[in-house]
């Protein structure tokens, strides 16, 4: 016969017991419900529009600028890529202007200087994540799969060393030789 004290204790277990199950349950529809947002994919509608380059961060910290002042952000050191954009169309064509810029200016042709910007244009589209530009650049074709990171308003892609050699002609011997990743960061524009 089970007595009053052993059937508390039966019903105490039985009860911790449903708390625990249903516990797991709900965090696991919770795990669920983040695996659905972390999984959210990016599709080429959300591209579409006009993008202002906003953050182009260094791996290294340089002073192109000559302040004395080093910095991994290179807005923060040239006034050189303030106009850097881009602009995807429903077509699946783009528009970017893109700085130039040289490494052998200044009297003993060792500094940083602005050259002008140039107007690229292109094909564009995502897969899986990932944007891929084609697009003509002096004569020669480059296609670039770019991993993207977007918020609502921001998208951001790496840019590796031999990728930006395909842009900017660095002699090897500047502080920005050191450069091996830049994350550009672009905001959708009002």
């Amino acid at each position: 016969m089970i007595n009053v004290l052993e059937t508390k204790r039966l019903a105490f277990l039985a009860l911790v017991s449903l708390l625990v199950w249903s516990c797991s349950k709900e965090e696991a529809y919770m795990e669920d419900e983040l695996l659905k947002v972390s999984n959210a994919t990016i599709s080429s509608n959300d591209l579409i529009g006009h993008w202002e380059l906003s953050r182009m961060v260094a791996d290294t910290a340089v002073n192109l600028n000559q302040d004395a002042n080093y910095s991994t952000n290179l807005l923060d050191e040239t006034s050189c890529f303030n106009n850097m954009s881009i602009t995807f169309y429903s077509d699946a064509t783009f528009t970017t202007n893109n700085a130039t810029m040289t490494f052998e200016a200044g009297g003993n042709g060792d500094q940083f200087a602005c050259i002008a910007d140039r107007i690229d244009t292109g094909t564009w589209k995502v897969e899986n994540d990932n944007l891929i530009l084609t697009m003509d650049i002096n004569g020669s074709t480059y296609t670039h799969t770019k991993a993207i990171d977007m918020t609502s308003n921001t998208f951001t892609f790496d840019v590796t060393k031999i990728e930006s050699d395909q842009y900017v002609n660095d002699p090897g011997d500047t502080q920005a030789s050191e450069i091996r990743i830049l994350e550009l960061e672009y905001t959708k524009a009002e």
